[in-house]
């Protein structure tokens, strides 16, 4: 596919000067009804504007696209990208292919920015506090607690203590045991659960560092040490967090990958230690 900036209805409008008659009437088809269009195939779009199936491809063709099918997946990511919420995009008749087209380019889009907008400067001053540090602790309320829990299975693996909590008493308790020299790692998309907030501020009078990930201007954003800012793709207000974790969860691998990286051939022995340990917990070929 030739690469363009922007979303295809830009590109259909841009090119819809040099286009045939005919192609045109594709055009103002998809730009009218992208929610039909993105669920049907060549024949049915064809036949709802008017024109022949050859005309389609080629105007797949003049705004930049290989094929049909390859103008659908740029499509469906137009459709999905651009609005807060995890539904932006998705009708109640739509068939699984076509969900399943719409939620998978969301979600690239979403990670695509995530690279495009993170502070990778404070991402890198993070795995430092992170390698360095004697004790390292992951909090988290809700869908954030999962993040939480899941760094913490990732980063036991390096050889630190380490314990996620989400529990919001366990939270403040464990937080202000913390000391200088200690990390913790607060994960908050919105930047306003209360008891991850609180527990953060508290590590922070205990001269703790503290990472932050979520979004700019919130509270745990202002408490932290080093805001790690989430670029904004979802509404949680109104929906289930779900794009807004996975970034949650990339975040924690660049995490444990740099700390991993950062400490060097002396960590190899304990993986790989690890990994024969694991190896007796799995069966063989022969399902013994």
């Amino acid at each position: 596919m030739t690469s363009f900036e922007g979303s295809i209805f830009e590109r259909i409008r841009t090119s819809m000067e040099q286009m045939r008659p005919s192609e045109r009437k594709v055009a103002d088809y998809i730009l009218n009804q992208p929610e039909k269009a993105i669920s049907q195939g060549i024949s049915a779009m064809a036949a709802d504007s008017g024109i022949s199936d050859p005309t389609v491809l080629r105007f797949c063709r003049a705004i930049g696209y290989d094929g049909f099918q390859d103008f659908k997946l740029g499509l469906a990511q137009s459709i999905a990208v651009g609005t807060p919420g995890v539904h932006q995009g998705i009708e109640p008749d739509d068939r699984a292919p076509t969900l399943a087209a719409k939620i998978c380019a969301q979600t690239i889009n979403a990670v695509n920015d995530l690279s495009k907008k993170v502070d990778w400067d404070q991402v890198d001053r993070a795995i430092d506090v992170l390698a360095a540090a004697a004790r390292i602790e992951f909090h988290g309320a809700g869908a954030s607690g999962a993040v939480a829990i899941d760094a913490q299975h990732k980063f036991f693996r390096l050889n630190v203590p380490v314990v996620a909590y989400v529990d919001p008493h366990m939270q403040i308790m464990s937080a202000a045991s913390l000391n200088c020299g200690d990390a913790l790692v607060s994960f908050s998309y919105t930047g306003r659960a209360r008891e991850v907030v609180n527990a953060a501020r508290l590590a922070r009078e205990r001269e703790a560092s503290v990472i932050a990930v979520t979004t700019a201007g919130t509270a745990l954003a202002e408490i932290a040490s080093h805001p790690i800012c989430l670029p904004v793709i979802e509404d949680t207000e109104q929906y289930t967090p779900m794009t807004s974790r996975l970034l949650q969860l990339v975040v924690v691998d660049i995490l444990e990958v740099g700390v991993a990286l950062r400490r060097g051939p002396s960590l190899s022995h304990h993986l790989r230690r690890l990994k024969e340990a694991l190896l007796q917990a799995r069966l063989d070929a022969n399902g013994a």
